[in-house]
């Protein structure tokens, strides 16, 4: 839909609701605990902005298991301050945001809550426009790309391996695990062959001669990069210190606040792949920031994006402009349905872009409703 308002009044923003979605998943494997219980849906926390022309702008915050805290940041401190603002100024109603609420903190919730309000206006923004959001950051560089599997924890070497093996049978090039021992990467390499892109996401679990340990230990199976080996995640010293030890690739990023904080990432860790989560981070306007940042310092971006909706579209419109080549994270699961309406699903281990006013994101009502999370 296109504003038929004259060029300057400002296209307000009318209302913004909160829609919690929590969709049953099947891993093919029993699921693990998170948060003192086993995790057995995929959440999210949509975020719809409805401007006074009936624009909608569909948005994503970080939801799993945390939005209902997110859902109340919004409803009560973010879009109060967003309604009647112009919805077409999307960097000052974000940086209205930022300077009000900044003592509330620059991340976590609250910067979920601002991600997703800052992904809903730049749909806004395509849709008024008549153009992709892709079209609005720049030129189109990658109409297609591949997808990397990301499997979800198995704790178990054989079903990590079976399940690699899977994917890359259905086209996938590129898998990652999220197994912290030597025989679940040992097996899955041999699984996937030694032509296909491995991954190891650790998740947070080592001190810095365990994960050194680690690390030449999986050497020999060739990952690609080893993701946020250390804990605390915010120890960028004892990262900077594991980069220098160790000749495997580091990736860090899902869990930095802000573009100002990752900043510090790029220039004191040593990492080789940033991945910032458009959904955490700031949305696509911070993901811009740290990828123009990124690139100065010769670093790849490689963002986090473990989701299903807005969020991950607007991870793909991203890294559709990018110049360097771009592998699209996604995770590996089965789900009776797919929140996008099929847009982001992989065919032979690839995605395309939408093309398509906004961020390509319409979803079914009936389906908003049936798997309507409640707490």
């Amino acid at each position: 839909m296109r504003s038929s308002r004259p060029e300057g009044v400002a296209m307000k923003i009318a209302s913004i609701e909160t829609l919690p979605i929590a969709i049953p998943y099947d891993s093919g494997a029993a699921p693990l605990p998170l948060g003192g219980k086993p995790r057995t849906r995929m959440e999210s926390l949509l975020v719809k902005v409805t401007t006074d022309d009936g624009i909608v702008g569909w948005g994503d915050a970080f939801g799993v298991r945390i939005w209902p805290v997110t859902r109340l940041l919004i409803d009560r401190l973010v879009a109060p301050l967003c309604v009647g603002e112009d919805a077409l100024r999307r960097e000052d109603v974000i940086d209205k945001l930022d300077r009000t609420l900044y003592h509330f903190g620059r991340a976590g919730p609250l910067q979920y809550a601002i991600s997703a309000i800052d992904i809903a206006l730049w749909d806004i923004a395509g849709k008024a426009a008549r153009r992709p959001v892709h079209g609005l950051i720049g030129p189109l560089r990658h109409a297609r790309m591949p997808v990397y599997a990301s499997l979800l924890p198995y704790r178990d070497p054989n079903l990590a391996a079976r399940h690699a093996a899977r994917a890359v049978d259905q086209g996938y090039r590129y898998v990652k695990l999220h197994e912290r021992d030597v025989p679940s990467v040992r097996e899955s390499r041999a699984a996937i062959g030694a032509d296909v892109g491995l991954m190891v996401d650790l998740n947070c679990p080592f001190d810095l001669p365990t994960a050194e340990r680690f690390a030449r230990e999986v050497a020999a199976f060739a990952p690609m990069w080893l993701e946020e080996p250390l804990f605390p995640v915010d120890d960028f010293s004892a990262m900077a210190a594991l980069s220098r030890r160790i000749d495997i690739p580091l990736a860090m990023g899902e869990n930095v606040g802000n573009p100002v904080e990752f900043r510090r990432v790029l220039d004191s860790t040593g990492i080789a792949y940033a991945q910032p989560s458009a959904i955490k981070t700031g949305g696509i306007t911070a993901m811009l920031e740290i990828a123009r940042d990124a690139a100065a310092r010769d670093i790849r971006l490689m963002p986090h994006s473990a989701y299903f909706g807005p969020g991950l579209l607007a991870t793909m419109h991203v890294l559709a402009t990018l110049p360097t080549s771009p592998i699209l994270e996604r995770f590996y699961c089965d789900m009776p349905v797919e929140l996008s309406g099929g847009i982001t699903l992989p065919r032979d281990g690839m995605v395309q872009v939408p093309d398509v006013p906004g961020l390509g994101f319409e979803p079914d009502p009936e389906v908003l409703r049936k798997y309507a999370a409640t707490e």
